[in-house]
């Protein structure tokens, strides 16, 4: 077992936004979280990746309670998130984006708390560095963009551009929030590509979305989300044949009798 989910639950003053939630991470899966709007999905890879703490239960990694650590913290122990909206900086190229994260990444590990710490890598370092940045983009197939402004990238691209940060971070748990979210056919197709060849490279992925399409296509296991609350688990074509996704989704006139 990579990571553990135990009873996580989430308050929002009177608001439940997830409750008693468990399920657990194997290395080297594809699992995915479906659930309409509202159901609580990204407020759980939040509290996954430390973005928020959460009112009960547990996150464990390797067996290491990690609910209360920063998220830099555990980021630098191998869990990175992705967000719906890529953080980029727009006034960069596309290569100095990636470096950045490398940077950052670095910054984590090494425990600097001066970024002057690590000019002191040396240029054979640096060389090293661009050329893992170079690998990253192209894996990303933004290979012909390195040298294009992040703000003149299209939104497809941005999310590829995003994605590369992340891995740039060295994950060994990769948390995707809505990566398909606002992408057309092809650039899906494209994702899922990309997403295939990062797993293969030995990545685990937990992919929140609400495209169950895109989801049944990649992941070989789903837990499904309510109003915050997990209602199926299993592989893709039976939750998504079960009554209550089927009520959550559509409602209760098109659930099975």
């Amino acid at each position: 077992m990579l990571l553990e989910v135990r009873g996580l639950t989430k308050r929002f003053m009177g608001l439940t936004a997830v409750s008693d939630v468990s399920f657990t991470v194997e290395p080297g899966e594809i699992m995915g979280i479906i659930g309409p709007n509202g159901s609580g999905k990204t407020t759980l890879l939040s509290m996954m990746a430390g973005l928020l703490a959460p009112t009960a239960g547990a996150v464990r990694w390797q067996g290491e309670e990690i609910q209360h650590l920063r998220p830099d913290v555990i980021a630098a122990r191998g869990i990175v998130k992705t967000f719906q909206n890529p953080q980029v900086f727009a006034e960069l190229t596309v290569f100095d984006n990636a470096m950045v994260a490398t940077h950052l990444a670095l910054k984590r590990s090494r425990g600097a708390r001066r970024l002057g710490e690590l000019v002191g890598l040396g240029r054979a370092a640096e060389r090293t560095l661009a050329g893992q940045v170079a690998e990253a983009l192209a894996l990303c197939n933004l290979g012909g963009a390195t040298r294009q402004l992040a703000g003149n990238l299209s939104y497809g691209e941005e999310k590829m551009l995003g994605l590369a940060m992340a891995l740039m971070c060295r994950p060994r748990l990769l948390l995707l929030d809505e990566p398909a979210s606002g992408l057309g056919r092809e650039e899906i197709d494209n994702l899922v590509a990309v997403l295939t060849k990062v797993h293969a490279a030995g990545a685990t992925l937990c992919i929140v979305d609400h495209k169950v399409g895109f989801l049944r296509g990649i992941a070989r296991r789903v837990i499904a989300l309510d109003h915050g609350e997990k209602i199926a688990e299993g592989p893709p074509e039976a939750v998504l044949e079960n009554p209550a996704v089927i009520e959550a989704y559509l409602g209760r006139a098109h659930a099975p009798a």
